[in-house]
C-alpha cells in the first residue's frame, strides 16, 4: 500500500473508521427551502461515500431558523429533518463510511434576508461582511439556544448518524462567544476566558446529555481567528484542553472568521500554498491526547501521508478535493494518485457560488451535484461527433461524449490543446490552471479521443466527415476598443502577452483592470516593467472572488503597480496615452499598451454548419465569454444532450 498511514483504521471515541480520510463540512445549497434533504443531496453524498472516504461530516446545519446562513443550507432545526438524514445515513453505511453532521448557528454572520428574522449574537456588533447589527442575546435566550443544540443532537442520533460535530469555528455563534473580538458582554458569558467558554461548555453538556456518553461528539475550532483582538493559537490550545477534560472525542482545527476571510486562510485559494493551517492542527495535537483533524488545501495523498507521519494530525480532511474527485481515496489506496482529478483551488464553482447564495459546482468536475444526470444511460445511437476547438469546453465535451460511447474527434487550429488555460496559468500564483489542462489532455488520451491539431474545422471538412453532431467550442477573440491609435506605442492584447506571442517593453499601460487585466499587470511588473492600470469602472479586479481579489490587490501594491480607476483612455500614440477623468484629461508616458477589454465570441462556424449537420451546439466562450467553470460545464452538458 503506497500510503500506509492514510489507510490505517482509526477511532474517534468508540467509532471505528476504515481510514484516516475525512470529508469536512461544506455547505452545498442542495437542500430545499426548508433545509430538508433532497434527492440531489442523497446522490451527491453517496458518490463521495462510494469513493472510499472513511468519515463524512455533513455541512454546517442550522439548529434554528435564526442561525441559518445560506438559502438552501441543510437544517436540523426540527423533527421534519430526521427522515432525510436517515436517507443520508443509509447511503453512507452502504459503502461502509461513517457519517455525522455539524451542528451550527451563524450568529451575526447571517442576515434577516436569509433567515427572515433579525440575527442574534453575544454582543450587538455587526459583522463587517454581513453588516447587520445583531440582537444581543439575553440569558434566557442563551439557555433556549443551548436546548436547541441538544435537540438537534438528539435528531442526529435518531436519524442513525454516527456522530455530531459542534461548529465552534469560523466566527459563527459559538466562536462569537469564545472570542474577545466579538464578545463584549459583562455578565457570566463575557469578560474572562472562563466566562467566554461557558456557552460552548453548556452546549457540549446539552449535546452529550442528548446523545449519551458512547456517541462521539467532535468540535471544530479556529486555531487562529487571524484578526486583531481575536483568538490565537495559544487561546485555542487552552480551549482544546478544556474540551478534552469535558469529554469531547476529537478536535477539528481550521482558522479564520468572516472578518479575516480576505486573507485566504479559511478556504485557501490558488494563491495560498498547500496545507497552510497544518501548524495550527499540530499545535493543538501537541497539547491534547484526543484525535485531531487537520484541514485546508491538503490536495495530494503524499502530503496527507506526510502530515500523519510528522504527527501533525491523526486524521486528514480533504474537502474541495472530494468535490473534484469523489474517488480520490480509492485511487490513492490503489496507487493511482496520478489519475486523481485534482482540485485546483480556483474557488470559482464552489465558494464563489456559495457566497452568491447559489448551488455549489466544481470547475474541474461538472458531475458534482449532477450525479444522477451523468449516471443516466445514453438513450440514442452512438454518434459521430466533431468538436471545434480544444479549449476547456471542447476538451470536456470530448471526454463526456467519449465516456458515453460516441466517436469523437477534436479539431484544434493551434498546435496544442488547452485554449485560454495557457494564458490563465501564466499569471503569477495561477499555475494550477495548468493542472486542469494536464488532466483534460490525459483523459482525452486515455479515452482514445482523436485529436487533429493545426486543423481548423470548416464547413468543407464537415461535408466530408458527415458527423451526426458538432460541438462548437471555438472560444473568443480579445476585443479591441474604438480608440484612436497612432504610431509610437506598441499595442497588444493581454492574451497575447500571457501566451508569449507579444512582448511589452518599457513603461506599460494596462488598459482594463478587470481580473485578467490585473493579473497581466502583475505578470508584467514581475518582469520588471513599470505598470499603470487604467480602469473605467470604480474597482480593480471587481469580478474576482473576494479573497483572491484582496490578495491580488496587496501584491499589486507591493509591486508598485499604479492604478487609475474611473478613468477612460481617449487616445494612444506618440509614446503616451491620453486619459480622461472627472477632473479632465491627462497625458501618461508609455512605451507599450496592453489591452484587456474583454472578449467577443467566435461563433461563425455554428451558423455555417446549421444546414450541414443535424445537431450543432455552441458552448463556452463561443456562446458567451465567461469563466472556465461555465465552459467546462457547458461542454459536458452538450455531450449529455447528444
Amino acid at each position: 500500500m503506497p500510503y500506509p498511514l492514510l489507510f490505517t483504521p482509526g477511532k474517534i471515541g468508540n467509532l471505528k473508521l476504515k481510514n484516516r480520510l475525512v470529508m469536512p463540512p461544506m455547505v452545498r445549497n442542495y437542500a430545499d427551502e426548508n433545509g430538508l434533504v433532497t434527492q440531489r443531496y442523497v446522490d451527491h453524498i453517496e458518490s463521495i461515500a462510494k469513493g472510499g472516504v472513511g468519515m463524512l461530516v455533513l455541512e454546517a446545519s442550522f439548529i434554528r431558523q435564526d442561525g441559518r446562513g445560506f438559502k438552501n443550507e441543510l437544517g436540523i432545526q426540527s423533527d421534519k429533518t430526521i427522515a432525510g438524514l436517515k436517507r443520508l445515513a443509509r447511503v453512507a453505511h452502504k459503502h461502509k463510511a461513517a457519517i455525522g453532521i455539524q451542528l451550527y448557528h451563524a450568529g451575526r454572520q447571517t442576515n434577516s434576508q436569509t433567515t427572515g428574522i433579525r440575527c442574534v449574537a453575544p454582543s450587538p456588533i455587526a459583522d463587517p461582511i454581513k453588516q447587520e447589527v445583531p440582537h444581543q442575546l439575553t440569558t434566557k435566550e442563551i439557555e433556549a439556544l443551548v436546548k436547541a443544540y441538544g435537540a438537534a443532537a438528539r435528531r442526529a442520533k435518531k436519524a442513525g448518524l454516527d456522530f455530531v460535530e459542534i461548529h465552534g469555528a469560523h466566527g459563527y455563534l459559538i466562536t462569537q462567544f469564545l472570542s474577545p473580538f466579538t464578545n463584549k458582554r459583562k455578565d457570566r458569558y463575557g469578560g474572562s476566558a472562563e466566562n467566554r467558554f461557558r456557552f460552548l461548555a453548556e452546549v457540549f453538556a446539552a449535546v452529550r446529555k442528548a446523545v449519551g456518553k458512547d456517541f462521539p461528539v467532535t468540535v471544530r475550532l479556529s486555531g487562529d481567528e487571524l484578526v486583531a483582538g481575536g483568538l490565537r493559537l495559544k487561546d485555542t490550545v487552552l480551549i482544546s484542553k478544556k474540551l478534552e477534560a469535558l469529554g469531547v472525542d476529537a478536535l477539528h482545527i481550521s482558522a479564520g472568521n468572516y472578518a479575516s476571510y480576505v486573507q485566504g486562510m479559511m478556504i485557501p485559494p490558488m494563491a495560498i500554498p498547500d496545507a497552510p493551517l497544518a501548524h495550527l492542527a499540530k499545535g493543538v495535537k501537541q497539547a491534547v491526547k484526543i484525535p485531531v483533524i487537520a484541514v485546508a488545501k491538503i490536495r495530494t495523498p503524499e502530503l496527507a501521508e506526510k502530515l500523519l507521519k510528522n504527527k501533525t494530525a491523526d486524521f486528514i480532511a480533504i474537502g474541495r478535493s472530494l468535490l473534484a474527485d469523489p474517488e480520490w481515496p480509492k485511487k490513492a489506496k490503489a496507487g493511482m494518485a496520478k489519475d486523481i482529478n485534482s482540485c485546483i483551488a480556483c474557488n470559482q464553482g464552489c465558494i464563489s457560488r456559495l457566497f452568491a447564495d447559489q448551488d455549489v459546482w466544481c470547475t474541474v468536475n461538472p458531475v458534482c451535484g449532477r450525479e444522477k444526470r451523468f449516471l443516466a444511460k445514453r438513450k440514442g445511437k452512438i454518434k459521430k461527433v466533431l468538436i471545434a476547438g480544444g479549449g476547456p469546453a471542447g476538451m470536456q465535451a470530448a471526454i463526456t461524449a467519449a465516456k458515453r460511447g460516441h466517436k469523437v474527434t477534436i479539431f484544434e487550429k493551434s498546435a496544442r490543446l488547452g485554449g485560454q488555460l495557457f494564458a490563465a496559468s501564466a499569471a503569477p500564483y495561477r499555475k494550477d490552471w495548468d493542472l486542469l489542462r494536464q488532466s483534460l489532455v490525459k483523459r482525452i488520451a486515455d479515452l482514445g479521443v482523436k485529436v487533429r491539431l493545426k486543423t481548423e474545422l470548416t464547413p468543407d471538412i464537415a461535408r466530408k466527415e458527415k458527423p451526426d453532431a458538432v460541438i462548437v467550442s471555438s472560444g473568443s477573440t480579445p476585443s479591441w476598443p474604438e480608440i484612436p491609435i497612432l504610431a509610437g506605442v506598441d499595442v497588444m492584447t493581454a492574451r497575447d502577452v500571457m501566451e508569449g506571442k507579444s512582448n511589452a517593453k518599457g513603461k506599460v499601460i494596462m488598459a482594463g483592470g478587470g481580473c485578467a487585466g490585473a493579473q497581466t499587470a502583475e505578470h508584467l511588473a514581475k518582469k520588471g516593467h513599470k505598470v499603470t492600470i487604467v480602469e473605467a469602472k470604480g474597482e480593480i479586479a471587481a469580478e474576482a472572488p473576494v479573497d483572491e481579489r484582496m490578495l491580488l490587490l496587496g501584491r499589486l501594491a507591493k509591486a508598485k503597480v499604479d492604478t487609475l480607476i474611473n478613468t477612460k483612455i481617449k487616445h494612444i500614440g506618440n509614446r503616451s496615452v491620453i486619459v480622461e477623468t472627472s477632473k479632465g484629461e491627462n497625458t501618461i508616458k508609455a512605451d507599450s499598451v496592453v489591452l484587456c477589454f474583454g472578449s467577443h465570441s467566435e461563433n461563425n462556424l455554428a451558423l455555417s454548419l446549421k444546414s450541414l449537420v443535424p445537431q450543432v451546439i455552441l458552448v463556452g466562450d463561443a456562446l458567451k465569454a465567461r469563466r472556465v467553470t461555465d465552459a467546462v460545464l457547458e461542454g459536458s452538458l452538450a455531450a449529455l444532450s447528444l
